[in-house]
């Protein structure tokens, strides 16, 4: 029976599993992720768990065959399958890390998965905490990412703080910046990357200028 979970993008789960949207996918394909984990009824949709499942994977591909990595996956997702808040363990919420035991044991061998769901949850806490303070709205410039409560839109500020624009210079030209806002608007956009090239400090803030690092050299017998 299908089971209902908060759904994420390859793009979350890379974020939060600290991979690539590109390694997210590959372990579909390769079948390695697969249903209650996730969906594929109207495109790719992800359990966040799947984060912490993943980064395993990777992370312990030098060590384990793959077949007893698919076991130690399989494993943790029939027991979670029998608990009665496994929708909750699937979105990595409260009881992710309580009176569960993440570690699978066969061959002499114990696997233990608990630094990995810790690691993703506190991730995924943070990508839902940035959340709260960036909104989409279809009737506010087209949906593009903004800041809670204004018209200002997010990747215009990263732009200017990225290519070295300072705090204080930023909030001259939006007051109600703060340092937590900005780390909030780096997480929202790293888990929810939009295409195209990242816009330019002089298109953002046309008054804007960084001063050039650029060492220029006199030619050896030039005075």
């Amino acid at each position: 029976m299908a089971r209902a979970f908060a759904a994420a993008s390859a793009a979350e789960i890379a974020f939060i599993a600290g991979l690539t949207d590109r390694e997210i996918n590959r372990l579909v394909d390769e079948d390695v992720l697969r249903a209650p984990l996730v969906h594929r009824t109207d495109g790719r949709r992800f359990a966040p768990l799947t984060a912490p499942f993943a980064t395993f994977w990777f992370s312990a591909s030098d060590n384990l065959t793959r077949a007893a990595r698919i076991n130690v996956i399989e494993t943790l997702t029939r027991r979670l399958l029998d608990r009665p808040d496994f929708d909750v363990i699937l979105t990595l919420g409260a009881h992710a890390l309580d009176d569960f035991d993440w570690r699978v044991e066969f061959d002499a061998l114990t696997v233990e998965l608990t630094h990995y769901v810790e690691t993703a949850s506190r991730r995924a806490g943070r990508v839902s905490e940035a959340g709260q303070h960036i909104t989409e709205d279809p009737q506010v410039l087209g949906g593009a990412p903004c800041f809670a409560g204004t018209r200002v839109p997010v990747a215009n500020v990263l732009a200017a703080w990225q290519q070295g624009m300072p705090l204080d210079e930023l909030q001259a030209a939006w007051p109600f910046l703060t340092q937590q806002l900005l780390e909030d608007a780096d997480v929202y956009m790293k888990a929810h990357p939009r295409p195209g090239r990242p816009r330019r400090l002089e298109e953002v803030v046309p008054q804007a200028r960084l001063a050039s690092r650029k060492v220029v050299r006199r030619a050896p017998g030039v005075a």
